[in-house]
Formats: C-alpha cells, sequence, structure tokens
C-alpha cells in the first residue's frame, strides 16, 4: 500500500499588498488585545 505524498497548502496570504499585510496584522493584534482585556475583567471583576 503506497502512501499518498502529503499536499503543502499555499500561503492563502502571499498575494496581498503591503498595505492589506499590515491591516491584517493590527486586525489580528487588536484581536488579541480585546480578548486579553476580556479574560482580565473576567478573572479580577
Amino acid at each position: 500500500m503506497k502512501e499518498k505524498p502529503k499536499v503543502v497548502a499555499e500561503d492563502p496570504f502571499k498575494d496581498l499588498s503591503a498595505y492589506d499585510n499590515k491591516k491584517r496584522k493590527a486586525a489580528i493584534i487588536f484581536a488579541f488585545i480585546g480578548v486579553f482585556i476580556w479574560f482580565m475583567k473576567v478573572m479580577f471583576l
């Protein structure tokens, strides 16, 4: 029985412009900060 070679998925974000990459990074950072603030409120308030 032969195993199929693993197919490496292409990076879906490789075609983004520099501005779109900055927006994506900013959105990810903003989401992490939001989750962190929510977690602190839940834990300590």
